[in-house]
């Protein structure tokens, strides 16, 4: 498998340019997936500098109906024209979703920026689904961990709302024969929660490599110690975090798991 990152919130690489956001090209067994399509029409040029085709995608997945994951779409759809492309998500990936501080409200959800027709022809994954060979898309992982969805993060409906439990999250999961690859955009049910299910899924395979943002950002020492420990014990070969992982839930990992954990920045590249 190679794994390109398209977009990060760090971009060191001249040529380059970051947001807010992530999203990744894969290459797996002949297949070319695009993972999350960022904020903004940035990480299609950024594709085109580092000299991917995205007209040449296969199939797209979209980790969960937040902007900095899926603003990008309606620019990507543009690009691709009438070429026929699978396009998965979870249930609720269109939903209206708002960030929550105080008083204050913002809309955060992709809902409403995406045609009809798209809403029409999008394969909703509510069950473990293998989308190419070697390829499997993992919804809503189990909460193992006690984990308390985060109450700045809400639904909106015609009821009112509700603390969002991301019941849209997909990761995806790449089984090779010298052990499986964990990919997720924001681990918002929690990143450890997401590889128990990874593993319970394919209890045969050994962790190879964890791919993609942790959200860690806002967490406390306390947490960030908890989860790189209980990370460890699930003996990956490699991390390569990004995005929403943040500075100190870098440190953390790498404090944990010393010389196998590296911070995937907009333009890397990675062949596992």
């Amino acid at each position: 498998m190679k794994i390109t990152s398209l977009m990060d919130d760090y971009c060191p690489r001249s040529g380059l340019c970051g947001e807010h956001g992530l999203s990744f090209f894969l290459e797996v067994n002949g297949s070319r997936i695009l993972f999350d399509m960022a904020q903004t029409a940035r990480f299609l040029e950024n594709a085109l500098r580092l000299d991917i085709d995205l007209a040449s995608i296969h199939m797209i997945v979209l980790s969960h109906g937040h902007y900095d994951h899926g603003g990008g779409l309606p620019y990507l759809l543009k690009k691709l024209g009438d070429k026929p492309v699978l396009f998965f998500a979870g249930p609720g990936f269109d939903a209206a979703k708002e960030a929550v501080s105080g008083d204050a409200r913002r809309r955060i959800g992709i809902g409403e920026s995406l045609p009809s027709s798209l809403k029409e022809r999008v394969f909703v994954v509510e069950a473990p689904k293998k989308i190419a060979r070697g390829v499997f898309l993992l919804p809503r992982a189990e909460i193992s961990d006690g984990k308390v969805a985060n109450p700045g993060f809400r639904l909106r409906s015609e009821s009112g709302d509700d603390i969002d439990t991301f019941e849209d999250e997909v990761s995806l999961i790449v089984v090779e024969e010298d052990g499986m690859s964990i990919i997720t955009g924001c681990a918002h049910r929690g990143i450890g929660n997401i590889v128990q299910s990874a593993r319970k899924a394919f209890p045969e395979n050994r962790i190879k490599a964890l791919i993609g943002g942790f959200h860690l950002v806002n967490e406390s020492a306390e947490v960030l110690a908890s989860v790189s420990a209980r990370i460890r014990e699930f003996e990956p070969q490699g991390v390569y975090c990004c995005h929403c992982t943040g500075l100190r839930g870098y440190a953390a990992l790498a404090n944990a798991m010393p010389g196998i954990v590296t911070w995937l920045d907009c333009g890397s590249k990675v062949e596992l």
